[in-house]
């Protein structure tokens, strides 16, 4: 049977696609946020080398792994003449970032100063180990990626949505749950108009996607009701930060960081395990909600996105992640064509958001 052409209609965004990418992006950045901040608070990793070095090469991995995702979604609802097809997209694998950050980066920078290395050269030494653990993190999710098809086969639905229903429940339900109780006033507003929207689909003002409405009213309160002191709030408005490029490029360092990466095979081997166990549960999600992706087709494009993020000079590792549905009526735990090449565009630019697949 001759492919069927994808409708005009099924390239336009649609109000899914908006609520998913802020979904995404919002999560992600305050997961770099944090990473920055351990690495540079915590460790005394120079700045310059988080934002300018590491961050930019990831977000090249992952927008390059996003862009081959859409040619996915577009193949797949050419074939099965569907306009409603949700491409898989790359976002930070939470548990595997903060993993390396705390066990790998953190104490390797720690263990340069020691041997009298400073601050920058231990820096840029932690950069190339970075490089090389993501360099063989993508090979060896390469290899795992033809073991993907199997896998599925063999795993029940149950523990392959069941281990998503986990981390859906603890990362993406309690911990911000935590956070929203800290500030209690805005954070049930913003949740109270987010369930208005995608649960009783109630009408929102001027036709704007429903997260993007609760975005930006969760904003104006928290810094409205903070700058008059409402609620025993006291928030002043941040200054504007200073933006500037930061462009991916690979260095010969890289070389160094291979003649040390052994010692963290230990570490690195099953963090890319994870990922790719993670990228076969999501895949199976997405099957359950409709589009049937091939796995071993997802994996390979996720350990490419993985090696580029790697020789550029990324630290962390793309998977593919859980989203939104594309559907402008409804929303679902599904990937969103496109969410996170908005947060790797933003990472390029600015050069202090990095990426990985979720």
């Amino acid at each position: 049977m001759a492919p069927k052409p994808a409708s005009a209609s099924y390239l336009r965004p649609v109000a899914g696609d908006v609520n998913g990418l802020l979904g995404l992006v919002v999560d992600n950045l305050s997961v770099l946020a944090l990473l920055a901040a351990v690495l540079i608070g915590g460790y005394g990793v120079p700045a310059d080398i988080v934002f300018g070095r590491m961050f930019p090469g990831t977000a090249l991995g992952v927008m390059v792994g996003d862009f081959i995702y859409s040619w996915l979604a577009v193949r797949l609802a050419r074939r099965t003449g569907r306009d409603n097809v949700t491409a898989m997209p790359l976002g930070l694998d939470t548990p595997s970032t903060i993993g390396m950050v705390l066990l790998v980066l953190g104490p390797a920078f720690l263990k340069f100063r020691a041997a009298g290395f400073n601050p920058t050269a231990a820096g840029l030494e932690t950069w190339y180990l970075g490089m090389a653990a993501t360099t063989s993190m993508g090979v060896l999710k390469f290899l795992m990626a033809f073991g993907g098809r199997t896998l599925r086969r063999l795993l029940p639905q149950a523990g392959l949505l069941g281990s998503l229903a986990g981390i859906a429940l603890m990362l993406i339900g309690f911990f911000p749950m935590v956070e929203l109780l800290q500030v209690p006033i805005v954070g049930f507003l913003t949740l109270g108009l987010v369930l208005y929207a995608l649960v009783a689909k109630g009408a929102i003002p001027f036709g704007l996607p429903g997260v993007l409405f609760a975005v930006i009213v969760g904003t104006l309160a928290y810094y409205g009701l903070g700058h008059w002191g409402a609620a025993g709030m006291h928030i002043a408005a941040p200054p504007m930060p200073t933006l500037r490029l930061a462009f991916p490029h690979g260095d010969a360092g890289i070389l160094h960081g291979f003649a040390g990466v052994a010692e963290y095979l230990p570490l690195i081997i099953p963090f890319a395990l994870l990922t790719v166990v993670g990228g076969v549960n999501n895949t199976e999600s997405a099957g359950v909600a409709g589009d049937d992706y091939d796995v071993r087709s997802i994996l390979l494009v996720e350990a490419a996105a993985t090696l580029i993020a790697g020789l550029a000079e990324a630290w962390r590792r793309p998977r593919p992640t859980l989203d939104i549905r594309r559907s402008s009526k409804w929303a679902r735990a599904q990937p969103i064509p496109g969410s996170q090449e908005f947060s790797s565009a933003w990472a390029g630019c600015s050069g202090s958001c990095p990426i990985s697949s979720n």
